[in-house]
């Protein structure tokens, strides 16, 4: 019993953070942005899902992999809006490289 209060990582919240940084630069180079896009999606996703977790009364989790969550939530957002936003420019040919 005394297992479950102890706190625990959060799964998935280093991949969330990993997945969202690397969305934010990936996003601005030319043939990489529907990677940094599906990266950001993901981290989204995996973001949600831990956040869904986050709810059961039972279960705590470190400080630390909250914080990764939130961070990597935060640079998916940029990354994926900064990938759409790359991938409209190049295709309506406003940035020519």
């Amino acid at each position: 019993m005394s297992d479950q209060l102890d706190p625990k990582r959060l799964p998935l919240s280093t991949v969330t953070l990993v997945f969202g940084v690397l969305s934010v630069p990936l996003a601005f180079a030319r043939h990489l942005c529907s990677l940094a896009f599906v990266l950001g999606m993901l981290a989204l996703a995996f973001a949600l899902w831990g956040r869904s977790r986050q709810g059961h009364p039972m279960r705590r989790y470190t400080e630390s992999s909250l914080k990764n969550s939130i961070l990597g939530f935060r640079a998916a957002l940029v990354g994926t809006a900064c990938a759409v936003i790359m991938w409209v420019l190049y295709a309506t040919n406003a940035i020519l490289g």
